[in-house]
């Protein structure tokens, strides 16, 4: 089997996701004839289904009964009463559903082709497409798992070769069991919403490694597909879109632009690199007016420095120097003000966190790809030590980076001499650089005392981005298929030859992203996938997601503030948890169904939100009990701490930013009914 060609290395999150070993068959629902709403055997939690846009209620199983409901709310949970031959291999789907928006009482029937099933609360989203070579090929869709298994675990891949062969051919041959795929041109979930929920799953352990088989249903919100033109292969209209490759298209091409914002460590070692930066624009900006090139580049500067309650004489942890972004001609009058502190911070370490932080809120202009080029010489403070600001890590810093879709370029200056910060430095730099569709960090490596490789560094970057952006706006995308394997860039040598390659992947991959924007995923067919690039399985193909209201985000914010604030009692008074969360949760103001009573971890008390406790996942804080919190080592107990005090301002800062949340219902605008695709990896 091919497989053996490959070692399939899984992510190790903060949380570890669960998932059964077998598949859930209709067998493993149980239904009572409309006395109540059907079970899932296994967990005995109610199945749930979730109605597409523009469906109607009927009185009966039949489209000729009276209509209940003219324009069912769309993508708002009902419980599931009855299945009446329902055939979800079929696409659209057939049969019918009677359903209800209370527990206990059914209210109609739905045509299956209207209904997502949705027993786990999961959505899946494609993952980034990556770039030239190490690009993964697209997600195949299957009418059934016996051909996708019978494909995967064959000892010839190019019978899969074959399929992928044959939809590039005009006309396409096309495999029979083949239902639709994902188009050529990535789509971005955060840029063109859609829903694929996960109907059905199979864990299968290939050579010691984990992969999955997914059943899922896919739907955009307000679209419907028609019955006699779904979004299957054998649609034409829905190919030709689906097998164009990445095109810029209508006006927009006419601004698009690159924002640029540089994040300097502005203290007392920071004076050459400050004005080694401003040099290098200098020498960028004289060669872009001399080749008088289309480039739409504009500027940012933010310094960062220390705690100034720690140090005032500092003047600023964090400071934004351009109010609005600017051209290069007004960004060297900026930066010519810009001057390292007189005096030294207390500690080698900076708020290198809080930096980044000012650069991601502060204001971008439309229609633009998004840089950071961070510079500094020493790591930031950890959450937890008394001069991170931010409350957050590097993890999370960059978990906000992809949700404002900024890209970070690190530029980590490591001095001749060995410092014990530099091994932190360059971790948490490498963490914060790694971008969405590159397999390695944007993290670049300069030795302190070189201030020749600095500037060449710097001007590299900026350089190649202008030139980059200006092909794009000319309609040139060959950059997108030119990009040098990781590999490649691991053995560069020279700094700014490496500078070179780290921008122009970084550049391409966010082009990749930007241009998604165009198309147009399947919709209202229901299939098999792998959750892995079929021909390279080491590669995640699609990404695990937890569909979340802004309400029931809210309510796992109070709920882990709660928890939060139960860790940092039993630590002060040496309580058992569980005590400390009684006494926590008494002086709450919140009117929550919490019991202790049999309760032997904090899944079963309550205080999380249900459905939280309902997905296929575990976590260090659901397993928490009292006897697992006093088996806790000291550096254990501070860094559940840190975990906690981080999610809780990544939640935060998402349920701040209006941009992220999708209204799925356009008739309803109370915002608490917005969702959110939280990546799982996310959750606490």
């Amino acid at each position: 089997m091919y497989f053996q060609k490959h070692s399939i290395f899984l992510l190790i999150f903060t949380i570890s996701i669960f998932w059964t070993s077998n598949v859930i068959a209709e067998s493993d629902i149980r239904c009572f004839s409309g006395n109540k709403a059907c079970q899932l055997v296994a967990t005995s939690l109610p199945l749930r289904a979730l109605p597409k846009s523009m469906s109607a209620l009927y009185s009966k199983p039949d489209i000729s009964s009276k209509i209940l409901e003219s324009n069912v709310k769309a993508f708002w949970p009902l419980y599931v009463f009855e299945r009446k031959n329902v055939n979800l291999t079929r696409n659209p789907a057939t049969g019918w559903y009677q359903v209800g928006q209370q527990l206990k009482t059914a209210k109609g029937w739905m045509q299956a082709k209207d209904i997502l099933e949705w027993k786990h609360a999961l959505v899946i989203a494609y993952s980034h497409p990556g770039l030239g070579e190490e690009r993964r090929n697209t997600v195949l869709m299957f009418k059934t798992k016996e051909t996708l298994n019978q494909l995967v675990e064959a000892e010839e891949p190019e019978l899969i070769e074959e399929i992928y062969a044959g939809l590039k051919r005009k006309p396409p041959i096309i495999h029979n069991d083949l239902v639709s795929r994902e188009p050529m041109r990535f789509v971005s979930i955060d840029e063109k919403f859609y829903m694929l929920p996960i109907i059905n799953f199979q864990t299968v352990d290939l050579f010691l490694d984990e992969t999955r088989y997914l059943q899922i249903a896919a739907a955009i919100p307000g679209e419907r597909g028609t019955a006699d033109k779904p979004d299957t292969v054998h649609n034409t209209a829905f190919m030709e879109q689906a097998t164009s490759a990445e095109t810029i298209i209508g006006t927009e091409v006419d601004t698009l632009g690159f924002d640029i914002k540089f994040v300097i460590d502005m203290t007392g070692s920071m004076g050459p690199y400050i004005k080694g930066t401003r040099d290098a624009i200098a020498k960028v900006a004289t060669m872009i007016s001399q080749i008088n090139m289309d480039a739409q580049v504009r500027y940012g500067l933010i310094g960062y420095r220390d705690d100034i309650k720690k140090i005032p004489a500092l003047a600023f942890t964090s400071k934004n120097f351009t109010e609005h972004l600017i051209d290069h001609k007004e960004f060297q009058k900026v930066i010519a003000t810009a001057k390292a502190a007189d005096i030294g911070s207390a500690d080698y370490q900076e708020e290198v966190f809080a930096g980044i932080k000012e650069a991601l809120y502060s204001t971008w202009n439309k229609n633009t790809i998004r840089f950071v080029i961070l510079i500094g010489d020493a790591s930031s403070h950890q959450v937890g030590h008394p001069q991170n600001t931010t409350g957050f890590n590097a993890t999370e810093i960059r978990k906000l980076a992809t949700l404002h879709k900024v890209n970070i370029i690190a530029i980590h200056l490591k001095a001749a001499r060995a410092s014990p910060d530099h091994e932190l430095a360059e971790t948490q730099f490498t963490t914060l650089s790694l971008n969405p569709g590159s397999q390695l960090s944007s993290y670049l490596e300069v030795a302190a005392e070189k201030h020749d490789d600095f500037e060449k560094a710097v001007k590299q970057v900026a350089k190649t981005l202008s030139i980059f952006i200006s092909e794009v706006r000319q309609g040139n995308l060959q950059k997108l298929h030119d990009v040098p394997s990781t590999e490649t860039i691991s053995d560069i040598e020279d700094v700014g030859d490496k500078a070179e390659v780290i921008a122009q992947s970084i550049a391409a991959a966010a082009l990749v992203d930007y241009l998604g924007k165009e198309a147009h995923p399947p919709k209202d067919i229901t299939a098999w996938v792998m959750d892995r690039d079929l021909l390279n399985p080491d590669i995640m193909a699609l990404d695990v997601r937890v569909l979340l209201k802004k309400r029931e985000l809210n309510d796992l914010i109070r709920s882990l503030e709660d928890i939060q604030k139960a860790v940092k009692r039993a630590e002060l008074t040496g309580m058992g948890f569980f005590s400390a969360l009684q006494g926590v949760i008494a002086r709450s103001t919140q009117n929550k169904k919490i019991s202790f009573k049999g309760a032997k971890k904090l899944a079963k008390t309550g205080i999380l939100p249900a459905w939280i406790e309902a997905l296929p996942y575990k976590s260090q804080i659901l397993e928490m009990s009292d006897d697992m919190f006093v088996e806790l080592r000291a550096q254990d107990r501070i860094d559940l701490e840190r975990d906690i005090d981080s999610k809780l301002e990544l939640y935060r800062k998402v349920n701040e930013n209006s941009d992220v949340w999708v209204n799925l219902e356009e008739q309803n605008a109370n915002r608490n009914n917005y969702v959110y695709p939280l990546p799982l990896t996310a959750l606490p």
